[in-house]
């Protein structure tokens, strides 16, 4: 399954996919930077930039997921000593 981004930096939409789709549809799922796939041509800069641009992108929604791990961790910290 590709996704696409619209690229700032070349002003033209990028097709990308994660290395391993199964794990995208896990709900605890937190990827690295090496998890992204550039399937568009394009030289190594530009695939290089718009990988940066990508991931500076997705780290809201990374971020809200780590959030939501923590919080259900520590829900079931304080569920344990009680």
């Amino acid at each position: 399954m590709n996704l696409y981004f619209k690229s700032t930096t070349l002003d033209k939409e990028i097709g990308w996919t994660w290395k391993d789709m199964d794990k995208a549809y896990w709900d605890t799922w937190i990827p690295k930077k090496s998890d992204i796939k550039i399937i568009t041509r394009l030289d190594k800069e530009q695939k290089q930039e718009c990988l940066n641009e990508l991931w500076e992108d997705l780290q809201p929604a990374i971020q809200f997921t780590r959030d939501r791990n923590n919080a259900r961790r520590r829900q079931k910290r304080l569920d344990k000593k009680v």
